[in-house]
């Protein structure tokens, strides 16, 4: 490859990489934004005076404001973090697991706090968004259910309905965030929960 070519591709790399931070700073500004005013009261102008560039460039990158507000869950969703979080092993027993994944779910919410007050906030009115949250809480409650049907069968915990146990803990730690509760002690939450459901 002769070396003017070999500068092309540099150059050309660096376009891409400056115009994919300049995407990143759209998105993270939207969001900022989303959080602050909610979707509706928040426009196309606002965002790109805000991120500090002409209006044109953020429709060069997203062609309207529902592809703005996808963007931003693409960029700052908690459903690949939630989902390793739930990726535990089956032999751990249940008393640790359930408290980690309570105290490591209360930690995301507040790390991915203007992400998750928007999508609480715009779930009342945006049938996408409240599609979105349904489904990451509806993947996370069906994980911890498979685990919990695991420690049954390992003798640990009484036969019961999971699913309800699961939507018990995650629903707890979701809606005292929710509403801006302090934070529980989850140690307690767990130890209740497994007191009606323990085999022991």
């Amino acid at each position: 490859m002769s070396e003017r070519s070999i500068n092309f591709l540099q150059v050309k790399n660096l376009r891409q990489q400056q115009a994919a931070a300049q995407r990143d700073h759209l998105v993270d500004t939207a969001l900022e934004l989303f959080a602050q005013k909610g979707y509706d009261a928040t426009s196309i102008k606002q965002i790109s005076t805000a991120a500090g560039v002409a209006a044109g460039l953020l429709y060069h990158y997203f062609p309207s404001k529902s592809e703005v507000l996808r963007a931003v869950w693409e960029r700052h969703s908690f459903l690949p973090e939630l989902r390793a979080l739930l990726e535990v092993e089956h032999e751990q027993e249940a008393a640790y697991v359930l408290r980690h994944i309570a105290d490591s779910f209360s930690a995301m919410l507040d790390r991915k706090e203007p992400l998750f007050r928007l999508m609480v906030r715009e779930s009342q009115s945006n049938p996408e968004v409240a599609d979105c949250l349904q489904a990451i809480v509806g993947e996370g409650v069906k994980a911890l259910a498979a685990y919990l049907e695991t420690r049954i069968q390992f003798g640990e915990l009484r036969s019961h309905d999971t699913t309800l146990t699961a939507r018990m803990l995650l629903g707890t730690v979701f809606t005292t965030h929710v509403a801006r509760l302090p934070n529980r002690s989850w140690e307690t939450l767990v130890d209740q929960l497994l007191h009606g459901i323990s085999a022991q």
